[in-house]
């Protein structure tokens, strides 16, 4: 699949101006800080459930069921990959014990998607879209498992009575939505206009919306304590840095063991790879009675950087 990069970059720029313009407003007190939590309701459990759903309303192809097995293939195996790498590298760079957990998490995974579906609806279309809603699946099972582990991996019991609430892992809105739009895709059912027409301002929304917010989290974000802090520094150039590159090796090995050259699979699951650490880190730390502030301190100082490495790495597009 070839992409104009010229294109692509005039797209990037687009999604930073959002980002200026959620920033801008809280600094400027147009809205006030608290108003992004609100927001951010309403885009995980309204706006990208939405989005997600009116993305598998298409013509039914009948490579997408190899497409999803593949898909769900590579998440099942990169996401276990940037752990393998980043827990020697939380000890090379020697992060205490006290934060090493949360550290190797924010490596690890990635912000799949508050973030990376907009990216990619923004590069591919409704097509790509759907692809990285599949991978957002493996995203679910591993970041509540997995990932729950990795956080406690400081405590004295290391991982010992971490208990994965499946619940909150399976039963999300974002799950709904996929699992209805893979009903409505596989059976080509039909949905009135009516209904449609709604749905598909919602899902409108959801680029923009998203944008906006992560500028306003910006906008709330420490900056004191961010040139003393090393291990968010390391942890931040981990995941934007060398977790996708050890991905976009594995992708370039799968496109060719895969037979996928002109897919677009490996290019959208590499631009997710390349997002910054998921919101949820801090929520978990703070469940798991981990290292809270380092992990929102390191989600912030991600997010922050990403306007500079995302551009960067979209030149190693198509893969």
């Amino acid at each position: 699949m070839n992409l104009d990069l010229t294109q692509v970059c005039f797209n990037l720029l687009g999604l930073f101006l959002l980002i200026a313009v959620g920033f801008g407003m809280v600094k400027l007190g147009v809205v006030s800080r608290d108003i992004s939590g609100q927001l951010s309701r309403l885009l995980l459990k309204v706006t990208l459930p939405c989005t997600i759903f009116t993305s598998l309303l298409r013509p039914y192809d009948p490579s997408f069921f190899r497409e999803v097995m593949i898909i769900l293939l590579l998440g099942m195996i990169l996401f276990p990959v940037n752990a393998l790498i980043s827990a020697p590298l939380a000890r090379l760079f020697r992060v205490p014990q006290g934060r090493r957990g949360v550290w190797a998490f924010c490596a690890t995974f990635c912000n799949t998607g508050f973030m990376g579906f907009p990216i990619v609806l923004a590069f591919f279309g409704e097509e790509g879209l759907s692809m990285a809603v599949v991978l957002n699946i493996t995203f679910n099972l591993l970041v509540y498992s997995m990932g729950a582990r990795m956080i406690c991996a400081d405590r004295a019991a290391v991982g010992a009575g971490v208990k994965v609430e499946w619940r909150t892992v399976l039963f999300t809105t974002i799950n709904f939505s996929t699992v209805l739009g893979l009903v409505f895709y596989f059976g080509q059912l039909s949905i009135p206009s009516a209904v449609l027409t709604p749905l598909t301002h919602l899902s409108n929304i959801t680029t923009p919306l998203s944008m906006i917010v992560t500028g306003m989290n910006l906008s709330n974000g420490k900056w004191s304590g961010l040139r003393q802090n090393k291990d968010a520094i390391t942890s931040t150039l981990t995941r934007l840095i060398l977790c996708p590159a050890a991905s976009f090796l594995v992708l370039y090995a799968a496109e060719a063991l895969l037979g996928l050259n002109g897919s677009a699979i490996p290019s959208v699951v590499f631009v997710i790879l390349a997002m910054p650490p998921p919101a949820v880190a801090s929520i978990l730390a703070e469940n798991y009675q981990a290292d809270q502030e380092f992990a929102a301190l390191t989600v912030f100082l991600s997010s922050l950087l990403c306007i500079v490495t995302i551009p960067l790495t979209t030149m190693l597009l198509p893969i």
